[in-house]
């Protein structure tokens, strides 16, 4: 099982668009998804997409009298330029808008207004509850991340910076199976912590029987923190959609929240 049955509330919604938009398949908002980052995304076990990213789009695609069609994508990095490589219109799945990222999607992509702030987290075993808090508790550790994604780029600046040379980082593509792998490891053994989002580390920590741990902002390869802004990416060749779309986000609030563009105190 990957997701729950969805616990955000109803989205208020805008009027419809006064000229039809175009996409890709006319009437459909075909967007692609990572499959394996609850609560943002994810699968129950019938099979049905849903998730925070899920009911949004899905909200907006009714203001627009469009058909939702989800195309799922197997790996999270590079998800950014599936919308440009003309795999659909819009890419979702709590995709965090970096520098970097925007000059992969190039002129094919539009980047959407943010619409939610995220902050890191580790999810650890019980008995490890008190042993992560900073960089240098890393050392001799072996950490689960996503593959490219942020977490993956946080944890590889903070051991770099740290310059701790005793570091284990696997990459995957499933945070489910990262954070089973971490609370099936026997003591001393296996993966120590897995890294993630701290909405997908609280959600998979308590299905689980882990614990949340060291919440903190992102911190890029120079050593700067800053905070993490989410944004849905566009196919530009599907005109007015990202127009449409940033008005829905001025207009109706994220359903868990926008989070908080404020970073914590870091502890290194």
């Amino acid at each position: 099982m990957i997701l729950a049955a969805s616990t955000v509330p109803p989205l208020a919604v805008a009027p419809l668009a006064a000229a039809p938009l175009e996409t890709l398949a006319p009437g459909t908002l075909s967007v692609c998804m990572f499959a394996t980052f609850p609560p943002f995304v994810g699968k129950s076990d019938a099979g049905v997409w849903e998730g925070w990213d899920v009911d949004y789009l899905k909200a907006f695609g009714a203001t627009q009298g469009l058909r939702f069609q989800p195309v799922e994508v197997a790996d999270f990095d590079g998800l950014w330029t599936r919308p440009g490589a003309d795999a659909c219109d819009i890419a979702a799945s709590g995709i965090a808008d970096l520098a970097t990222r925007r000059q992969a999607t190039g002129a094919a992509g539009v980047w959407s207004d943010h619409y939610y702030f995220v902050l890191r987290a580790f999810g650890v075993r019980k008995a490890d509850a008190g042993k992560l808090a900073r960089s240098t508790d890393l050392e001799g550790r072996t950490i689960m991340v996503i593959a490219g994604s942020t977490a993956d780029v946080d944890v590889r600046s903070r051991v770099a910076q740290a310059r701790i040379a005793d570091v284990t980082i696997i990459g995957t593509s499933d945070d489910v199976e990262n954070a089973r792998r971490v609370r099936d490891a026997a003591e001393g053994e296996g993966p120590f912590a897995f890294g993630s989002g701290l909405g997908t580390v609280q959600y998979l920590s308590q299905k689980m029987g882990l614990v949340p741990v060291w919440p903190h902002c992102m911190m890029t390869p120079d050593g700067n923190v800053r905070n993490e802004p989410f944004s849905f990416i566009v196919r530009a060749k599907s005109t007015g959609v990202a127009d449409a779309l940033n008005a829905f986000i001025a207009a109706t609030p994220y359903g868990v929240g926008r989070g908080s563009e404020a970073c914590p105190g870091d502890g290194g």
